[in-house]
């Protein structure tokens, strides 16, 4: 199978921000291989991707991110299916909620095997692929606090933290082969994030309460909007490029900021 269309890769595309930007993709005509674990739920994505756009060439692999050999066959698949790929977005992930100094090492260990490898398992998965082509996009889902740490979010922030980092790098190095590479860094996003991180059971600060979060879809419209254009990064919604201005220019106002942060969640914890 051929695809008429190019070609996107999305890993976590069972929900959140990877459920939106394939039905994002699809409506423009795109091709897309729906990368997750949950394989029920990438049926139904897949399902309602052919909804907003019948006849639209969708595939489903069930993928560990965190495994380097299972993201090079997603990659090696969608050019046997379709013949190229022209957009990645590596936007698995999950959370974790502790102090620094209380971190398990095995669990910091495994949320960067998600987190940061396997967004570098598919930044080199796809990058001899689009060299080849000449042409290219990969987007690679970091956050605002991948750019700015915050209180209980240490083990999290370090893998945004690096993921913003390999995307600079990465960036400059693709630009020879005419291969474009996005840093995507979301503010607080209404997704399940909460559910699937490893989290201890706890009370949302009035920060995170869900009807001040962004929509998923917002994230994955503006992905999809991007294609092809040179974006070094997205920063979304003015609070988050707020916090990234203030934090460059004068970080110890940024930590009175996460203080409050950190008494508010502290004594919703307590009540």
């Amino acid at each position: 199978m051929k695809a008429e269309s190019k070609v996107a890769i999305i890993t976590g595309a069972s929900s959140g921000i990877g459920m939106e930007t394939a039905f994002a993709l699809v409506r423009r005509g795109y091709a897309v291989v729906l990368a997750a674990r949950r394989e029920e739920r990438l049926e139904q994505v897949a399902d309602r991707c052919r909804e907003i756009a019948p006849g639209a060439a969708v595939d489903v692999v069930v993928t560990d991110v965190s495994d380097r050999s299972a993201v090079e066959r997603l990659a090696g698949g969608a050019v046997e299916k379709f013949g190229r790929v022209d957009v990645m977005v590596n936007n698995a992930g999950s959370g974790m909620f502790a102090r620094v100094h209380e971190l398990s090492e095995a669990d910091v260990r495994d949320l960067f095997e998600v987190n940061f490898y396997g967004v570098l398992y598919g930044c080199q998965a796809v990058a001899p692929i689009m060299i080849a082509q000449r042409s290219g996009h990969i987007f690679n889902v970091s956050s605002v606090i991948g750019k700015r740490g915050t209180p209980f979010h240490g083990a999290y922030c370090a893998t945004k933290f690096a993921v913003c980092g390999l995307t600079d790098s990465m960036r400059v190095e693709m630009k020879p082969y005419g291969v474009k590479v996005t840093n995507v860094c979301p503010t607080l996003t209404a997704t399940e994030f909460f559910d699937h991180s490893r989290m201890e059971p706890r009370a949302h600060s009035k920060y995170e309460a869900e009807s001040k979060m962004m929509p998923a879809s917002t994230v994955g419209r503006k992905i999809a909007a991007t294609v092809g254009k040179s974006r070094p990064e997205l920063v979304f919604s003015i609070g988050g490029k707020f916090l990234v201005t203030l934090s460059a220019l004068w970080p110890r106002a940024v930590d009175w900021i996460m203080r409050i942060y950190h008494d508010d969640l502290v004594k919703r914890q307590k009540s």
